[in-house]
């Protein structure tokens, strides 16, 4: 199936790309459709991505224009047509 990625800030800087699609098994989660991505940008794009095992606490992962936190976590299925997002937190001062 395939699932939209969108990319913002130094993540789209390593990807190149502002929207790809990823082509993921049916069933596949967030998490999943992640590792596709990094598996396609390569050892700088997983280590901006990943700390210690999961995403780094600088990124926030949303699915369909929502935070995959209020909808249960990283490990939400995907469906055909979805869109997965990882933009960084925007902080002021």
């Amino acid at each position: 199936m395939n699932v939209r990625f969108k990319s913002f800030g130094p993540v789209r800087r390593l990807l190149k790309e502002k929207v790809i699609d990823v082509e993921v098994p049916h069933d596949s989660t967030v998490r999943q459709v992640v590792n596709r991505v990094i598996e396609i940008g390569g050892k700088e794009l997983k280590n901006l991505i990943i700390h210690d095992d999961d995403i780094s606490g600088n990124l926030i992962v949303m699915l369909n224009k929502k935070d995959v936190e209020t909808l249960g976590g990283i490990d939400i299925v995907v469906h055909d047509g979805d869109e997965v997002a990882i933009l960084p937190h925007v902080q002021g001062g």
